[in-house]
């Protein structure tokens, strides 16, 4: 049975939205896992950066040692084991349980969003394939949308253990999906020992894989901690904390369907820039304004517009330089990405149990400004050999 490409979109985009709410669920739970473990934020932040920084490792290896394998069963597969370890998570009895049940289960995140990724570039004609790349990353704008503010409020009326057992569940359907719309025999082009070289030696490249890892660090000295911060600023319920964490999800999916809508016509190096100089305005909004909530609103409401579309956007510049090498590129920008999330998320807690929040504002501005200025390096700058890089746009 023939499937259609459009139709097993709808699945990938799916599936990274069980992915990002998993990721992202201990912000979400921080009050509740502070409270049952009687950790600090910053121990509850490590599940986060851990995962992280294990997944820095994990994305190129998986993606070397699963070049051969079909796509649909891959994905299916993490999907799978995702679902089983957020099930597991819900019968945690400690701390430490729970962070090696995370770190055990991360392989997937490992596998899915950046495979998916370079899956797409293997059926979607080249004409559509940044457009379709910037359709499945919606999934994590709607796991900030809806995903991360329904892990909060669940968490707070039903404890905990009630998200992960329903991510549990959602994991395991859409497993069933990517297996059933997901054309069968999909496998990348082989990537040699070689190619991997030529790619890590193209200096287009690094600055790619460098713009990525700041965007990613300056944010999570700030995101995995949102529902403190807002409580410090505003002292909301929970009902009222959850709607303004769907007003930064909601803005992430404007922004996503922009992207995907704006990126064939204009390419996606303008839409990085673009979407990279909206994610400092609202940062710098967020960072600034005073404890209003009208004015919370509107930084949440600039900074989630530019988060998942300048991400997606690197994406799609990594798999237009070379879709042979999309694989690999697109793994290591994810372990790029995860590398800023561990780094962002572990420094982010530590300043602000220690009361250092100008520290934290001052060093995330830093960092998003210098993604979006080596961003904007004009690619003559850049000629170099590269053979797998490719071209840049």
């Amino acid at each position: 049975m023939t499937r259609s490409p459009q139709v097993a979109l709808w699945p990938l985009l799916l599936g990274n939205f069980v992915i990002g709410t998993g990721v992202m669920a201990p912000a979400g739970l921080i009050t509740e896992l502070t409270a049952a473990f009687a950790v600090d934020v910053a121990a509850v932040g490590s599940l986060i950066a851990w995962g992280g920084a294990l997944l820095c490792v994990q994305a190129p290896i998986v993606a070397f040692a699963t070049s051969r394998l079909d796509r649909r069963i891959l994905l299916a597969g993490a999907l799978l084991l995702f679902a089983a370890g957020h099930l597991a998570s819900a019968c945690a009895g400690t701390f430490h349980a729970l962070l090696a049940i995370r770190l055990v289960m991360i392989v997937a995140v490992a596998c899915f969003t950046p495979q998916a990724a370079s899956a797409v570039a293997l059926f979607v004609p080249p004409e559509r394939r940044a457009g379709a790349i910037a359709f499945i990353f919606l999934g994590w704008s709607l796991a900030s949308a809806l995903g991360l503010p329904l892990v909060n409020l669940l968490g707070s009326l039903a404890g905990w253990r009630t998200p992960f057992v329903l991510l549990a569940a959602v994991g395991l359907l859409t497993a069933l999906a990517v297996l059933a719309t997901l054309p069968a025999g999909l496998k990348p082009h082989p990537l040699s020992p070689g190619a991997w070289f030529r790619a890590l030696a193209s200096r287009r490249i690094w600055r790619l894989l460098v713009v990525s890892g700041l965007l990613v660090a300056g944010q999570n000295l700030q995101y995995p901690y949102i529902v403190v911060l807002l409580q410090a600023r505003l002292a909301p319920d929970p009902p009222t904390t959850s709607a303004l964490l769907a007003v930064f999800g909601l803005a992430s999916i404007l922004g996503t369907t922009l992207a995907s809508r704006v990126v064939n016509r204009i390419g996606a190096r303008r839409t990085a820039n673009g979407f990279l100089a909206v994610v400092l305005t609202g940062m710098s909004l967020w960072l600034t304004a005073p404890a209003s909530v009208a004015l919370t609103v509107l930084a949440l409401l600039v900074w989630g517009l530019g988060v998942s579309p300048s991400i997606a956007a690197q994406q799609a510049r990594l798999v237009e330089a070379n879709p042979a090498a999309a694989s690999a590129s697109v793994s290591l920008n994810t372990s790029i990405v995860y590398l800023g999330q561990a780094s962002g998320a572990l420094a982010g807690g530590h300043l602000l149990v220690r009361g250092q929040t100008t520290v934290a504002a001052t060093l995330t501005l830093a960092l998003l400004a210098l993604a979006l200025g080596l961003s904007l390096v004009p690619r003559h700058r850049l000629r170099s050999g590269g053979g797998a890089a490719g071209h840049f746009h």
